[in-house]
């Protein structure tokens, strides 16, 4: 049996800040119960946002930009499970997040608007994980987890989520409860 394949999308500045060492639980048990396991960190990845070109929907059924988001946005096709993670700066994700997450923008087919159901150029059968953390009580940022969860909805995911709030500013805070949170959705999820 072929092993699940599963990208992990790093959106910190810090490769091992808050939401780094959750994804890490996950992905480090996923690969324990025999997952093949990519990460991309994009902080030290060299991409642009979505230009809003439309060349994904009218010359091509792809991001026509050509960076190292090219390689990450390929793989969403053959990935069985995909970790999105991200800080909350600000009330929203990263920089580097929104900017990557803009470029998604290629996955939706462009007759998604009439027809909403089907919106999605992925295969369906995918998983998100979808991984924020914040200094602030959950309540103050869960639009934030909804919005980001709906659009990965829209590209066909079944969304799971840990939302690690109320953390204080160090950057080794404790994160047990929510290592341990990914750590049994691995289990559940990598048979």
């Amino acid at each position: 049996m072929k092993p699940l394949e599963i990208i992990n999308i790093l959106g910190s500045p810090r490769k091992n800040g808050t939401t780094a060492r959750i994804a890490r639980a996950f992905t480090e048990t996923a690969e324990r119960r025999g997952a093949v396991v990519k990460n991309y960190y994009l902080n030290g990845m060299q991409y642009r946002g979505c230009q809003g070109c439309e060349g994904c929907h009218t010359r091509s059924d792809k991001c026509i930009l050509r960076d190292d988001a090219t390689q990450i946005l390929e793989d969403l096709f053959t990935a069985d499970i995909t970790l999105f993670s991200s800080p909350i700066y600000f009330g929203d994700t990263s920089g580097q997040f929104k900017s990557f997450y803009d470029r998604m923008w290629s996955l939706i087919r462009p007759e998604y608007i009439s027809d909403p159901t089907d919106a999605s150029r992925l295969p369906k059968g995918k998983t998100a994980l979808l991984i924020l953390s914040q200094v602030d009580a959950r309540i103050a940022h869960e639009d934030v987890l909804k919005r980001y969860s709906m659009y990965l909805k829209l590209y066909g995911f079944s969304v799971k989520t840990i939302m690690a709030a109320d953390l204080d500013m160090m950057p080794n805070t404790d994160i047990s409860s929510y290592a341990l949170q990914a750590e049994q959705l691995a289990r559940e999820l990598i048979l």
